[in-house]
C-alpha cells in the first residue's frame, strides 16, 4: 500500500521558481508515495493545512521558501511527522543549512529516501522558528521586503541599501539564562541555524542539534567597516569580526533600554510586526526533517 505524502505549494514564494513542481513531482517521486498537492491561498493557511494532513498523512512537503516552512512547522510541532523541503523561497535560508539540494529533481529524491534528523527549532513570543529571528536593522528590512512587489537576493539587497541610510542603532536590554547585557546593536540575531539564506552566514559555527541559540550581536559600524561584514558574511567569517558578539543560552529576552519603546521583530525571514519585548526559548529536538544522507555537520 502507497504512503500518502502531502505536498504544500507557496505560489507566490521566490521569483517563481515554485514552477514546474507538479510535473517534476510526477517524474521523480518515488511509486511508493501517493502524492497529495494543495496551494497555499494566504499568509498562514500552510499551517492549517499542516495541522490537518498530520492527522492522517506523515510525511509534509513545504514548497517554498523559509516562510512557508515556518508555517508548516507551527502546524504540526506536536505531532510525530517528517517534514521535507523543496527550496523555492528568495534565500532558502534552512535548505542551505541542512544542505538540502536547490534543484527540485535532486530535492525529490532526497525525499524518496526518507533520511531524517531530529532537530532544535525554538518559540519567538510563542510562535516557532527553525532558523533565526532577531530585532534591529534586519527586521526592517524584512518588513519591507514582505511589502515590495519584487521577490529574490536583488530586491533584498537594495532594499538593504535604501534603509542603511536612515536606520539609527538602538540600546538593547539583553538578557541570555538569566545574565543581563546592555548593548548598542545594529543588530541582534537569535539564531538556531547558521545563516540568512544565499549562503549569508550569520553565525556559521550555529548548530540545530546542540540545545542552544546563538544571540549574535553587530556592533554600530562605519560603511567602510560595513563592506568588510558582509564580505565576512559571505566568506563564514562574520563571527570572528570584533564587531560581532557572540552569546549562547538557552533563554533570552530582548528590550529596547529606553522605557516603553517598542522594537521590531522578525522570524524565519518574516517580519513579527512591533512587539514592547522579545522572548525566545530553545526547543531541543522536536521536529524531524528530511535531510540528505550525507551531510556536514549542523
Amino acid at each position: 500500500m502507497n504512503q500518502n505524502i502531502y505536498f504544500i505549494i507557496n505560489p507566490v514564494s521566490g521569483t517563481g521558481k515554485w514552477k514546474g513542481i507538479e510535473e517534476n513531482i510526477k517524474q521523480y517521486l518515488s511509486p511508493s508515495f501517493t502524492p497529495i498537492i494543495q496551494y497555499t491561498e494566504y499568509p498562514g493557511h500552510a499551517t492549517i493545512l499542516a495541522e490537518d494532513a498530520a492527522e492522517h498523512c506523515s510525511l509534509i512537503i513545504g514548497v517554498g521558501g523559509d516562510g512557508i516552512v515556518n508555517e508548516i512547522a507551527a502546524g504540526m510541532m506536536s505531532t510525530s511527522a517528517l517534514i521535507g523541503i523543496i527550496p523555492a523561497g528568495s534565500g532558502n535560508a534552512l535548505a542551505r543549512h541542512f544542505t538540502i539540494p536547490l534543484g527540485q529533481k535532486e530535492a525529490i529524491e532526497c525525499i524518496n529516501k526518507l533520511h531524517s534528523s531530529t532537530v532544535d527549532t525554538a518559540l519567538v513570543n510563542d510562535t516557532p522558528f527553525l532558523a533565526l529571528a532577531g530585532t534591529g536593522f534586519d527586521s526592517e528590512v524584512a518588513a519591507m521586503f514582505a511589502q515590495s512587489k519584487k521577490r529574490g537576493f536583488l530586491s533584498y539587497l537594495y532594499l538593504s541599501a535604501i534603509k542603511y541610510i536612515t536606520y539609527k542603532p538602538a540600546e538593547y536590554e539583553i538578557t541570555v539564562d538569566g545574565t543581563v547585557y546592555r548593548k548598542k546593536a545594529f543588530i541582534i540575531s537569535i539564531a538556531n541555524g547558521s545563516q540568512y539564506g544565499n549562503n549569508a552566514y550569520i553565525s556559521p559555527e550555529a548548530s540545530t542539534k546542540d540545545g542552544l541559540l546563538d544571540v549574535c550581536i553587530i556592533k554600530p559600524f562605519s560603511l567602510f567597516v560595513g563592506v568588510r561584514l558582509v564580505v565576512r558574511l559571505f566568506r563564514k567569517t562574520l563571527h570572528l569580526s570584533p564587531y560581532v558578539e557572540i552569546i549562547r543560552g538557552k533563554n533570552i529576552r530582548i528590550r529596547k533600554a529606553q522605557p516603553n519603546e517598542k522594537l521590531g521583530l522578525h522570524y524565519d525571514g518574516e517580519p513579527g510586526g512591533m512587539v514592547d519585548e522579545i522572548k525566545i526559548s530553545v526547543q531541543p529536538r522536536s521536529i524531524r526533517i528530511i535531510t540528505p544522507e550525507k551531510h556536514p555537520r549542523f
